[in-house]
């Protein structure tokens, strides 16, 4: 139960970033936009990398005994109506914990293991540089994130998952139909989407290749009895790929090519030490964040966490750029400093940390290393096509603020 003297701050996007600069405070009750359940909200490094780390917390509130409801995590989908039966989709491998989420994960490892990554970079590199001088052909202005971000990162993980060229733009269609948020055209982005994965196992049943897709068919096969993927399972799981290898990587490298423009100094210092770009990567990763805010926690017993009771039930939010931004962790932690390196055990966790953690970072920072080479070491004319103070924000439920767009030049 929550202790009534504890009264909740209610949230808006704009203060989760203001938060997100971190301060020695381990929890804060709030309430995040869009939901109406109060949670504890960590926002120091070594409490939020504790939280993520400890299997008395989970996901999933029905694992918690005596629990009503199904959390924030329903709150946020209602809020966005959402209707039940199309939550598997965002939910599945992302809200399970323990042997489940084991079970699901262990089948998609494979298509996104360092050394296999690593493999891609050579076609990256090409995807990148084919939409880069596309839109530097044409001499005008460009937004970054609609016209750069969402077809490479389209590009890269269509490659990954199986979904031919052709298929491409139908694909990347239906994401942003799904993100619209609007009623009538979200609902069929999903099922739209759900169908061509159907079609596309059906394909790959009797012609498997190296793809994804393939790849779920064998493990599934390979698998022993009650390891195996239902034919939905796979659907919801290349679904939930799709989507997050889409818009969560497109908001992030605009973001971060949006600080490097804003951090001019930086940039020059990062073309005059080329052998940077590695480290850079990371520093930008720890200062933007590609994930705000993590999913919620659920205590499944009284846990002590920073030196504050969470009560069985109650929900820990994590705030992975509060963490990122932890001057108790990082020296001068709201400066970007691309020569920075993390003390051992100390880097950055916005890829999140423990069993939930991103499993596709090392894609992650491969398409960061290319895209900043490209644009920024590659050339030195990117700049920004209008002022600054006109790059607007947008606020997304639970989380906070992104470029909505970022009008430039090459």
């Amino acid at each position: 139960m929550t202790d009534p003297a504890v009264a909740p701050l209610e949230l808006t996007h704009v203060q989760i970033d203001e938060a997100s600069h971190g301060h020695g405070v381990p929890l804060v009750r709030v309430t995040l936009p869009g939901t109406t359940t109060p949670v504890w909200l960590a926002t120091r490094y070594d409490v939020v990398k504790a939280a993520l780390g400890d299997t008395r917390f989970v996901r999933d509130l029905a694992r918690v005994p005596g629990a009503q409801g199904g959390g924030v995590g329903a709150e946020l989908l209602d809020d966005a109506g959402l209707p039940p039966e199309y939550r598997q989709y965002l939910e599945i491998l992302v809200m399970v914990d323990g042997p489940e989420h084991t079970r699901l994960r262990t089948h998609v490892m494979r298509a996104f293991a360092p050394r296999r990554i690593s493999a891609l970079r050579p076609r990256i590199e090409r995807i990148v540089q084919d939409v880069t001088g596309e839109l530097a052909a044409k001499g005008d202005q460009f937004d970054l994130l609609s016209a750069f971000a969402y077809p490479v990162m389209t590009d890269v993980i269509c490659e990954i998952i199986g979904v031919g060229a052709a298929d491409r733009p139908k694909v990347s269609g239906w994401i942003r139909d799904y993100e619209s948020g609007e009623p009538d055209r979200f609902l069929p982005g999903i099922d739209h989407l759900a169908e061509y994965i159907g079609e596309l196992l059906d394909l790959r049943g009797p012609a498997p290749r190296e793809d994804l897709v393939s790849d779920l068919l064998r493990s599934s096969a390979a698998a022993s009895e009650g390891q195996r993927l239902t034919r939905q399972e796979m659907i919801a799981l290349v679904f939930l790929l799709i989507n997050t290898g889409i818009a969560p990587p497109a908001f992030f490298i605009t973001d971060a090519v949006l600080t490097l423009l804003d951090h001019p100094q930086e940039a020059a210092r990062l073309r005059a030490e080329r052998d940077l770009l590695p480290r850079a990567v990371q520093e930008l990763l720890r200062h933007v964040s590609a994930v705000r805010v993590g999913a919620t926690l659920y205590a499944t017993e009284d846990v002590q966490l920073g030196g504050v009771l969470v009560r069985q039930g109650e929900g820990v939010t994590s705030g992975l750029l509060a963490a990122n931004r932890d001057p108790g962790t990082f020296d001068d932690a709201t400066r970007l400093d691309l020569t920075r390196e993390a003390a051992r055990g100390a880097g950055h966790i916005a890829y999140g940390h423990g069993a939930h953690r991103c499993i596709g970072a090392a894609l992650a920072n491969l398409q960061t290393e290319v895209i900043i080479d490209e644009l920024f070491l590659r050339r030195d004319s990117l700049k920004l096509a209008v002022d600054r103070d006109a790059v607007e924000r947008v606020g997304f439920a639970g989380d906070g603020t992104y470029p909505i767009a970022l009008p430039v030049r090459v």
